[in-house]
């Protein structure tokens, strides 16, 4: 069969469903001994439901993609969402990351995840500016934010959260703690979903 054909005969199938995976094919592998995240400085959560802890960079698409979901999620009270800074793709990544560690310092876990909402509803690349654009919209202290955020508390606490991603495996964004496992990439709603209950 001619190729372009094929590709198109194949645009006017519908989607095929994701594969359902049951508990013991999720690809979650248990955490080291010891590695507690709780314990790391800038862990911050939101909302009620079962426990996961998202690791993010603010300029990954795939992570885009999954805080739709994992939003609506905490909307409707099926998930306790942690966040964790996981600034690996840019510059503007990390001056994101450490505005979002400002926000917590200065205003609270609410305030935090506001601002986080917000940033991803923007478009494009994230950075700096960008992060001080948002947290003006919603009504913040910009210059105090500026300061915090070139604090060594700020830096101190990405590093950490940095070295602990490094010392559980986490090579990829976004990567989920579930349980004291680890669940690396978005495996799509139903399947995270699952997770949650396994």
């Amino acid at each position: 069969m001619d190729r372009r054909l094929f590709l198109a005969s194949l645009a006017l199938l519908p989607a095929a469903p994701a594969f359902a995976l049951t508990d013991d094919e999720l690809p979650l592998v248990p955490l080291p001994s010891g590695a507690d995240p709780n314990a790391v400085p800038g862990l911050s959560w939101y909302g009620s439901g079962p426990s996961a802890i998202e690791i993010f960079d603010y300029n990954c698409p795939y992570c885009r993609k999954a805080f739709h979901s994992l939003n609506a999620m905490v909307a409707k009270k099926k998930l306790r969402l942690g966040l964790m800074d996981s600034p690996m793709l840019s510059a503007g990544s990390v001056q994101a990351a450490k505005l979002r560690q400002a926000v917590l310092i200065l205003y609270g876990p609410d305030k935090a995840f506001a601002f986080h909402r917000a940033l991803y509803a923007t478009k494009g690349r994230v950075d700096g500016d960008v992060a001080l654009k948002v947290a003006q919209g919603l009504g913040l202290d910009v210059k105090k934010l500026a300061d915090t955020a070139n604090s060594q508390e700020a830096r101190d606490r990405i590093i950490v959260q940095m070295n602990f991603l490094d010392r559980i495996g986490v090579s990829s964004t976004p990567s989920f703690i579930i349980k004291n496992r680890l669940l690396s990439g978005w495996p799509g709603p139903e399947a995270f979903a699952l997770a949650l209950a396994a």
